[in-house]
Protein backbone atom coordinates (compact mmCIF):
# COMPACT_ATOMS: atom_id res chain seq x y z
CA UNK A 1 0.00 0.00 0.00
CA UNK A 2 1.36 3.30 -0.78
CA UNK A 3 2.49 5.44 2.27
CA UNK A 4 3.70 8.78 2.30
CA UNK A 5 5.97 10.59 4.81
CA UNK A 6 7.01 13.95 5.28
CA UNK A 7 10.73 14.64 6.86
CA UNK A 8 10.64 18.22 8.08
CA UNK A 9 13.96 19.67 9.60
CA UNK A 10 12.94 21.71 12.71
CA UNK A 11 14.10 25.43 12.74
CA UNK A 12 16.56 27.37 13.60
CA UNK A 13 17.65 27.32 16.97
CA UNK A 14 20.34 29.31 18.62
CA UNK A 15 22.88 26.84 18.36
CA UNK A 16 22.33 26.59 14.34
CA UNK A 17 22.66 30.90 14.59
CA UNK A 18 25.85 30.63 16.58
CA UNK A 19 27.27 27.98 15.06
CA UNK A 20 27.60 25.37 17.79
CA UNK A 21 27.01 21.62 16.89
CA UNK A 22 24.39 20.22 19.54
CA UNK A 23 23.39 16.92 18.52
CA UNK A 24 21.41 15.74 21.31
CA UNK A 25 22.13 18.85 23.68
CA UNK A 26 19.36 20.79 23.72
CA UNK A 27 19.19 24.37 22.20
CA UNK A 28 15.95 25.97 21.95
CA UNK A 29 14.45 27.75 18.64
CA UNK A 30 15.68 31.75 17.48
CA UNK A 31 13.01 33.94 16.82
CA UNK A 32 13.99 33.23 13.17
CA UNK A 33 13.72 29.66 13.86
CA UNK A 34 9.57 30.05 15.91
CA UNK A 35 8.99 32.21 12.46
CA UNK A 36 9.95 29.30 9.98
CA UNK A 37 8.46 27.09 11.92
CA UNK A 38 4.88 28.64 11.80
CA UNK A 39 5.99 29.04 8.18
CA UNK A 40 6.18 25.77 7.31
CA UNK A 41 3.06 24.97 9.34
CA UNK A 42 1.04 27.03 7.41
CA UNK A 43 2.28 25.95 4.17
CA UNK A 44 1.29 22.10 4.88
CA UNK A 45 -2.12 23.55 5.30
CA UNK A 46 -2.29 23.17 1.78
CA UNK A 47 -0.03 20.21 1.35
CA UNK A 48 -1.39 17.35 -1.29
CA UNK A 49 -1.86 14.01 0.03
CA UNK A 50 -3.25 15.31 3.47
CA UNK A 51 -1.71 13.67 6.72
CA UNK A 52 -3.15 11.91 9.58
CA UNK A 53 -0.35 12.32 12.57
CA UNK A 54 2.87 14.55 13.26
CA UNK A 55 5.77 12.55 15.24
CA UNK A 56 8.68 14.60 16.65
CA UNK A 57 12.48 13.95 17.80
CA UNK A 58 12.64 14.04 21.95
CA UNK A 59 14.57 17.07 21.98
CA UNK A 60 12.93 20.10 22.43
CA UNK A 61 13.35 22.11 19.14
CA UNK A 62 11.81 19.14 17.20
CA UNK A 63 9.10 19.34 19.23
CA UNK A 64 8.38 22.92 18.90
CA UNK A 65 8.59 22.81 15.65
CA UNK A 66 6.28 19.97 15.27
CA UNK A 67 3.94 21.24 17.81
CA UNK A 68 3.02 24.47 15.05
CA UNK A 69 2.60 22.04 12.58
CA UNK A 70 -0.22 19.66 14.66
CA UNK A 71 -2.10 22.76 15.47
CA UNK A 72 -1.97 23.91 12.41
CA UNK A 73 -3.15 21.09 10.82
CA UNK A 74 -5.25 19.71 13.63
CA UNK A 75 -3.47 16.74 13.90
CA UNK A 76 -2.41 14.19 16.91
CA UNK A 77 1.46 14.50 17.80
CA UNK A 78 4.16 12.05 19.04
CA UNK A 79 7.30 11.66 20.78
CA UNK A 80 9.88 8.89 19.50
CA UNK A 81 13.12 8.48 21.14
CA UNK A 82 14.75 7.39 17.67
CA UNK A 83 14.27 10.61 15.79
CA UNK A 84 16.68 12.76 17.90
CA UNK A 85 19.53 14.13 15.96
CA UNK A 86 23.08 11.96 15.78
CA UNK A 87 24.75 11.54 19.05
CA UNK A 88 28.17 13.92 18.47
CA UNK A 89 30.49 12.09 21.73
CA UNK A 90 33.15 14.36 22.67
CA UNK A 91 31.89 16.84 20.01
CA UNK A 92 28.47 17.68 21.63
CA UNK A 93 28.76 21.41 21.97
CA UNK A 94 31.90 22.51 19.70
CA UNK A 95 32.02 25.33 16.98
CA UNK A 96 31.42 24.07 13.43
CA UNK A 97 34.89 25.22 13.25
CA UNK A 98 36.30 22.96 15.57
CA UNK A 99 34.00 20.45 13.72
CA UNK A 100 35.93 21.08 10.47
CA UNK A 101 39.06 21.07 12.38
CA UNK A 102 38.24 17.75 13.55
CA UNK A 103 37.47 16.73 9.35
CA UNK A 104 33.89 15.25 10.98
CA UNK A 105 32.41 15.61 7.62
CA UNK A 106 34.94 14.18 5.13
CA UNK A 107 35.85 11.07 7.69
CA UNK A 108 32.18 10.24 7.88
CA UNK A 109 31.78 10.48 4.66
CA UNK A 110 34.79 8.10 3.90
CA UNK A 111 33.93 5.84 6.70
CA UNK A 112 30.57 4.14 7.36
CA UNK A 113 31.90 2.89 10.39
CA UNK A 114 33.64 6.00 12.19
CA UNK A 115 33.30 7.22 15.46
CA UNK A 116 36.54 9.02 16.47
CA UNK A 117 34.52 11.38 18.29
CA UNK A 118 33.18 8.30 20.61
CA UNK A 119 29.71 9.30 18.90
CA UNK A 120 27.52 7.31 16.63
CA UNK A 121 28.85 5.95 13.62
CA UNK A 122 26.70 7.13 10.52
CA UNK A 123 25.90 3.23 10.68
CA UNK A 124 24.60 3.41 13.61
CA UNK A 125 22.66 6.58 12.98
CA UNK A 126 21.20 5.33 9.99
CA UNK A 127 20.02 2.19 11.74
CA UNK A 128 18.58 3.72 14.71
CA UNK A 129 16.68 6.46 12.94
CA UNK A 130 15.46 3.53 9.45
CA UNK A 131 14.18 1.03 12.55
CA UNK A 132 12.73 4.32 14.37
CA UNK A 133 10.68 4.82 10.98
CA UNK A 134 9.84 1.18 10.41
CA UNK A 135 8.38 1.06 13.66
CA UNK A 136 6.02 4.55 13.33
CA UNK A 137 5.08 2.11 9.54
CA UNK A 138 4.22 -0.34 11.39
CA UNK A 139 2.24 1.47 13.92
CA UNK A 140 0.10 3.18 11.21
CA UNK A 141 0.22 1.53 8.28
CA UNK A 142 -2.79 3.26 6.72
CA UNK A 143 -1.41 6.68 7.35
CA UNK A 144 0.47 9.65 5.90
CA UNK A 145 2.67 10.48 8.77
CA UNK A 146 5.00 14.09 9.23
CA UNK A 147 8.47 13.45 11.10
CA UNK A 148 9.82 16.50 12.24
CA UNK A 149 13.64 15.85 12.80
CA UNK A 150 16.87 16.99 12.38
CA UNK A 151 19.65 17.91 10.11
CA UNK A 152 21.94 14.70 10.30
CA UNK A 153 19.33 11.89 11.64
CA UNK A 154 17.30 13.12 8.21
CA UNK A 155 19.83 13.25 5.41
CA UNK A 156 21.10 9.32 6.82
CA UNK A 157 17.83 8.32 7.04
CA UNK A 158 17.20 9.36 3.20
CA UNK A 159 21.02 7.96 2.03
CA UNK A 160 19.86 4.74 4.14
CA UNK A 161 16.21 4.39 2.46
CA UNK A 162 17.45 5.78 -1.15
CA UNK A 163 20.29 3.07 -0.88
CA UNK A 164 22.85 5.74 -1.58
CA UNK A 165 26.04 5.84 -0.39
CA UNK A 166 28.13 7.29 1.38
CA UNK A 167 25.51 7.40 4.48
CA UNK A 168 26.88 10.37 5.76
CA UNK A 169 24.09 11.82 3.32
CA UNK A 170 25.68 15.32 2.37
CA UNK A 171 23.30 15.35 -0.41
CA UNK A 172 19.95 15.26 1.26
CA UNK A 173 20.99 18.05 3.75
CA UNK A 174 18.31 20.37 4.46
CA UNK A 175 17.41 24.29 5.23
CA UNK A 176 15.35 24.83 9.09
CA UNK A 177 11.97 23.87 8.81
CA UNK A 178 12.18 22.64 4.63
CA UNK A 179 10.67 19.56 3.95
CA UNK A 180 11.21 16.17 2.05
CA UNK A 181 8.84 14.21 0.79
CA UNK A 182 8.99 10.36 0.47
CA UNK A 183 6.68 7.46 -0.69
CA UNK A 184 6.66 3.64 -0.04
CA UNK A 185 4.89 1.90 -2.90
CA UNK A 186 6.24 -0.49 -1.63
CA UNK A 187 9.89 0.57 -2.85
CA UNK A 188 11.01 3.62 -1.63
CA UNK A 189 10.94 7.15 -4.29
CA UNK A 190 12.06 10.59 -3.05
CA UNK A 191 9.13 13.21 -4.70
CA UNK A 192 10.56 16.47 -3.05
CA UNK A 193 13.79 17.61 -1.61
CA UNK A 194 14.21 20.20 1.03
CA UNK A 195 11.08 22.41 -0.23
CA UNK A 196 12.12 25.64 1.60
CA UNK A 197 10.14 28.48 -1.20
CA UNK A 198 7.86 29.07 1.27
CA UNK A 199 10.46 30.84 3.46
CA UNK A 200 11.11 33.91 2.70
CA UNK A 201 15.00 35.28 2.14
CA UNK A 202 15.78 36.20 4.99
CA UNK A 203 14.45 33.37 6.70
CA UNK A 204 15.58 30.14 4.44
CA UNK A 205 19.44 29.85 5.47
CA UNK A 206 21.87 27.81 4.43
CA UNK A 207 22.26 24.45 6.41
CA UNK A 208 25.13 25.11 8.70
CA UNK A 209 25.82 28.42 7.36
CA UNK A 210 26.47 31.61 9.17
CA UNK A 211 23.50 33.73 8.85
CA UNK A 212 24.06 37.15 6.71
CA UNK A 213 24.72 40.24 8.43
CA UNK A 214 21.01 41.27 6.80
CA UNK A 215 19.32 38.61 8.65
CA UNK A 216 21.30 38.96 12.28
CA UNK A 217 19.41 42.04 12.36
CA UNK A 218 16.22 41.07 11.64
Amino acid sequence: MKQHLMLVRHGETVGNKDQIAHGQTESPLSHRGVAQARCTAQMLQNWQPTYQRVYTSPLSRAQDTGRYISEALELPMHVHDGLQEAFLGKLEGVSYAQLGEFDYARRSMQDDDFNDHQGESPNQLAQRITSAIQDLRNLHANENIIVVSHGAAISHALASLLATKPLFGARYLMHNSAVTEIVFEPDVRLMHLNIHDHLTELMANEPFSEPTDTARKT
